[in-house]
């Protein structure tokens, strides 16, 4: 995309050495008590995994590998349970009573994996990182726990109160000026006339004439904080959400007094990549890959093979999950309670003079028809791109809420129905994007706040043929759509600031793209699946159909895909005689490049399941784990914490499947044993393979 050539790097003081010492902060602290609480535990619960921070020494991830073990017992609800959790277990935080009592229930989901989402919050003040999900069974005992609780907080809210009163426009200002490396001061900031929404404030950036400073796509999402620093100490803030014009979206967490950096990260994640739809008909209504499908590759070796274009069905559709339509029945336009689709023509950035949304042709029909001779700007071309984008967001929207992902999850809606969680976010789906080319993005702020997917026009097949658009091309809106659900649900937007984190989330987008674009009839165990295609032909590139912009293709068949796990190591080479892209670059460790071996493993247990149940099945139940497997993986995860995150949630639905889960990863050496760098690694070095599954599974 286009913008800054630089923008800052995700920033976390928790884990920066040179911030805790210069606080006195140093190794973690003896863990008071919660050494003899662990092996209470321990003694208490068969196969209990514990995992611990490296720089705070509290659990990040407590589970059990023994499916009919609990950590805590059946109560009559789940904030019973969760009572009983932090009355008995507390202290493995090393929680006192007081601190315990900072602990939240803030929402309950009962769809797919059952979880309940934790914060602490002190005076209403929410601890920044404090957030926790709890898997529990349907007769409510608890069989995991991810996430941090941070001893201390209690006490430190009356020294912080004071500090809290700080300027907040003074934060929002340094963070703008972090960001952009330009001067901005609190004045340049006032309070927003819209109401206060839950603990956050809205401010607007007051730009003066002939100001030529950057200015703001959408006014400013704050909030007070504590941020834990660690051994008990706490940093009075602001946290900050900025979508500033030519730069990512970035949300920040600033110290109240003197204001300095607590936190940054990046919320883009980027990729070098009745409805007349491009659609399969089938009783899901499920898209095709894109307007020319040829996945699984026909051939399965690279051959320069092109697909040719097929034509849209007209399909007639409420939505998936009945009562809760996509559009109101008077609906002119792709405006809906889930999905706001627009072509995004011309600066600023976001809807605004100029540009074009999805219209209806016709009362309730959005009947238009790609002409493939035409550029993708073509006026009906365009509308049949957004038409198709609106179809997939929402589409999406409703399989992953049959999947765990729904209002209390933290999903994108405009209207959370009194269910949970935060409204007021629906996807702002932008097409053929004016801020940059052959290529597409995913910005994620946390709940409450719009998530904006840009998707962009592509010119690459060669000069003087017609563009073509991401907008409808399905293996990159679901890839962009992924980045946005597993920033939700890992840390509510700021959870994959690691390297490791990126990578997986690269990893879970290529999966969700390839897994919900396959369907009955396609070879598993030997297909070659791309994670594009259409729009990836190069005047001097023709195998897109094979590779796409990875690597190796997806597939079972390790003649055609060899990765496995120390393949996201620098300095591995990667494996001899499989073709692997001509274009191939980077260093393994590269988000893209290590992302790949996590969509592979996954794919390896969603073919085990496929040959199990079917593939209507064995998909939905991938989905059903790998949803409720990220809504329990904690914040800055490795790979072996993704892994079991997701046998917890297999653990927990049904059993049986945990030997075809287990195969799939230890196929691609994430088995029983295996070993992931440290959360903090960028290099990925120290990688144990495994291909051992554990003993005593259940039998299927």
């Amino acid at each position: 995309m286009s913008g800054p050539s630089v923008v800052p790097e995700n920033y976390n003081a928790r884990y920066d050495r040179g911030a805790q010492g210069a606080r006195g902060i140093g190794p973690p602290p003896a863990r008071r008590g919660a050494d003899s609480a662990l092996q209470r535990m321990e003694d208490e619960v068969p196969g209990l995994q514990v995992e611990l921070d490296d720089t705070t020494g509290l659990p990040s991830r407590i589970a059990t590998t023994e499916p009919a073990a609990e950590l805590a017992p059946a109560e009559p609800t789940p904030e019973d349970a969760i009572r009983k959790l932090i009355g008995t277990r507390g202290a493995l935080w090393a929680l006192d009573e007081e601190d315990a009592d900072t602990v939240q229930v803030v929402s309950v989901s009962r769809r797919g994996l059952r979880t309940v989402r934790l914060v602490q919050q002190v005076d209403g003040v929410e601890v920044f990182g404090s957030g926790v999900t709890v898997a529990v069974t349907p007769d409510n005992a608890v069989t995991s726990v991810a996430g941090q609780l941070f001893p201390g907080a209690a006490s430190a809210a009356p020294r912080a109160k004071g500090a809290l009163e700080a300027s907040t426009e003074e934060a929002i200002a340094r963070a703008a000026s972090d960001l952009t490396r330009v001067g901005y001061e609190a004045a340049d900031f006032a309070l927003s006339a819209a109401p206060a929404d839950g603990a956050y404030r809205w401010y607007d950036y007051r730009q003066r004439e002939g100001d030529r400073r950057p200015g703001f796509e959408r006014p400013v999402r704050a909030k007070d904080v504590l941020y834990p620093l660690g051994d008990g100490e706490f940093a009075p803030g602001c946290y900050a959400e900025l979508w500033v014009r030519g730069f990512p979206a970035f949300s920040y967490v600033i110290a109240a007094d003197p204001p300095f950096v607590l936190f940054r990260k990046n919320l883009s994640s980027h990729v070098a990549f009745s409805y007349r739809v491009h659609n399969t008909g089938d009783d899901i209504l499920r898209p095709h890959d894109g307007p020319a499908p040829g996945s699984p590759h026909p051939a399965g070796v690279p051959d320069g093979f092109q697909a040719a274009p097929i034509p849209e069905q007209l399909v007639a559709v409420e939505s998936l999950l009945p009562g809760d339509p996509w559009l109101p029945d008077d609906a002119t336009q792709t405006r809906g309670n889930n999905c706001i689709a627009y072509a995004d023509l011309r600066d600023p950035q976001g809807e605004s003079a100029g540009d074009v949304t999805g219209a209806v042709t016709s009362p309730r029909a959005f009947d238009y028809t790609y002409d493939h001779a035409r550029a993708a700007n073509d006026p009906t071309n365009l509308q049949n791109s957004l038409v198709g984008m609106f179809f997939h967001v929402n589409w999406l929207h409703d399989r992953w809420y049959e999947a765990g992902f729904d209002e209390a999850a933290g999903n994108a809606q405009l209207d959370n129905f009194g269910r949970g969680g935060l409204g007021g976010d629906p996807i702002l789906a932008e097409g053929n994007d004016f801020s940059g080319t052959d290529n597409a993005n995913m910005s994620t702020p946390a709940d409450g706040s719009s998530p904006r997917m840009q998707m962009f026009e592509f010119l690459g097949p060669s000069p003087g043929n017609p563009s073509r658009t991401s907008n409808h091309e399905a293996l990159i809106t679901f890839h962009e759509m992924g980045h946005y659900i597993t920033n939700r649900l890992v840390g509510n937007g700021t959870g994959l600031e690691n390297r490791q984190g990126g990578a997986l989330g690269e990893g879970w987008g290529d999966f969700f793209a390839v897994c919900m674009t396959s369907q009955v009839g396609d070879d598993f165990l030997i297909g070659a699946f791309p994670v594009g295609g259409w729009t990836d032909l190069q005047p001097t590139f023709d195998d897109n159909y094979y590779f796409s912009i990875r690597r190796y293709p997806y597939s079972a068949d390790m003649d055609k895909n060899p990765l496995t796990f120390r393949h996201i190591s620098n300095g591995v080479a990667l494996p001899s005689g499989p073709p692997v892209h001509p274009g191939a670059s980077g260093a393994n460790s590269a988000v893209h490049n290590a992302g790949e071996i996590w969509c592979t493993a996954l794919w390896d247990a969603l073919v085990n399941l496929i040959e199990r149940h079917g593939h209507t099945e064995g998909e939905r139940r991938m989905l059903l784990y790998v949803v409720g497997g990220l809504e329990i993986t904690p914040s800055r995860p490795t790979f072996v914490q993704a892994r079991d995150a997701i046998v917890s949630a297999v653990s927990a639905m049904d059993p049986t499947d945990l030997r075809p889960v287990w195969h799939g990863f230890a196929k691609r050496g994430l088995g029983d044993g295996a070993v992931a760098p440290p959360s903090g690694s960028t290099g990925f070095s120290g990688v144990v393979e495994s291909f051992e599954v554990p003993d005593g599974l259940p039998e299927a």
